[in-house]
């Protein structure tokens, strides 16, 4: 032993308590955010730690001196209280959690074709091979089979789909962009030939494609909602202005209302409209909507009485398969007294829904085992589709 006068020591200075306070970082580091199990966690993590053989006897009053003085002040732990559970850094995942997100993340770059998420998961994939935390081939136990059916490869370099750089900084700052469409792509009602500006509010992959979420700025669509492929925008020039991210959270808010409410990315081409969707009062939004109603035979109505979330204001008659965990009220209306469709199903949806492309194919594909009942407009055009269809094969 040094017997020197003049050497300062500290309480870690001997080998049990360096050997505790080491063990104790470790252990943290290897489980984060403990399960409490109704206990502090404080208290969750001492009994870890007992029994882990990390601390011996009476520890919470040594881990909690070892927290005070070593770990929150050198900054191992963040400053603030830990109620939670305990972790270290940016140490938030166990290795098996760890396991499990990347699972996720790998399933979503290579499904959706995402570009951003694909760089993220290569990077991903690159350190935990370097890490020795899990083998390069993780078997791919989940996937989302919704694919996306452009090919950016062969898109026109000013593309959005090019660009999600610029348009994440863009949407992240909440800066006002000019947009145009690329001449000969696929074009809906209300899509006009020229720039515009407006509010980029999210990036959403739906069904087959990415779509841009925003809001018009100017001119004669001014604060309209819309959703727009990737593939058939490019930028315009830099406009240099911005907004507070508490409008584009409040914007982001109404966007996801209108979508909730709607049959598809379809929000119409009324600001004013979806601006009566959106109103608090209840007369208001009622002369922007509409009751659909459909009858379904008993083959098809077991599929379709399964998809109790496809829309939002849903009712049906009760199920065939009989008990059900659902609220009654979901389940509510009476059956028909159409031999052929007993089955009856209503949904409330926007005016506009009457128009959405995809709307359309989801009750046409049902073929001769549903019954449009109302509104008359969407019988008129299910009459229209059909007799066109048989016209073709006619001639």
């Amino acid at each position: 032993m040094v017997q020197n006068p003049h050497l300062l020591t500290h309480a870690y200075s001997d080998l049990e308590p360096f050997q505790r306070l080491l063990k104790t970082i470790r252990f943290i580091l290897h489980h984060p955010f403990l399960p409490k199990s109704g206990n502090s966690s404080l208290k969750t993590l001492t009994n870890a730690l007992q029994e882990n053989g990390v601390i011996i006897g009476n520890g919470i009053d040594t881990l909690r001196k070892d927290i005070e003085k070593i770990l929150k002040p050198y900054k191992i732990l963040r400053n603030f209280p830990l109620k939670q559970g305990y972790f270290a850094g940016t140490g938030i995942f166990s290795r098996q959690e760890l396991g499990k997100v990347f699972a996720v993340l790998q399933s979503q770059a290579k499904s959706l074709d995402d570009p951003m998420a694909l760089s993220t998961y290569e990077m991903f994939q690159q350190r935990m091979t370097h890490s020795k935390l899990d083998p390069p081939s993780t078997y791919p136990v989940r996937a989302i089979r919704n694919r996306c059916i452009v090919d950016a490869d062969s898109l026109q370099d000013s593309a959005l789909l090019n660009h999600l750089d610029k348009l994440e900084n863009a949407i992240a700052q909440g800066e006002l962009l000019e947009l145009n469409r690329i001449k000969g792509g696929g074009r809906f009602a209300g899509d006009h030939d020229g720039f515009f500006q407006a509010w980029p509010l999210q990036i959403v992959f739906y069904n087959h494609a990415w779509y841009l979420a925003f809001q018009h700025h100017g001119g004669n669509q001014d604060k309209l909602f819309r959703f727009g492929r990737l593939d058939r925008l490019f930028l315009g020039r830099a406009l240099g202005q911005t907004r507070d991210m508490k409008q584009q959270w409040q914007s982001l808010e109404k966007l996801e209302k209108l979508h909730q409410a709607s049959a598809g990315l379809f929000l119409g081409n009324s600001a004013s409209q979806q601006q009566q969707l959106l109103s608090s009062n209840k007369s208001e939004q009622s002369a922007v909507q509409v009751t659909v109603e459909l009858w379904f035979n008993d083959h098809m109505f077991r599929f379709v009485s399964e998809g109790t979330k496809r829309f939002k204001h849903i009712k049906m008659s009760p199920p065939l398969t009989g008990k059900s965990s659902f609220s009654k009220s979901l389940f509510s209306l009476p059956k028909t007294k159409d031999p052929n469709f007993p089955n009856r199903f209503q949904v409330i949806l926007p005016k506009w829904a009457l128009e959405d492309v995809d709307f359309f194919p989801w009750i046409i594909g049902f073929g001769g085992q549903v019954k449009v009942i109302q509104p008359q407009e969407l019988v008129d055009k299910v009459k229209k589709i059909g007799a066109e269809i048989c016209r073709i094969y006619q001639e």
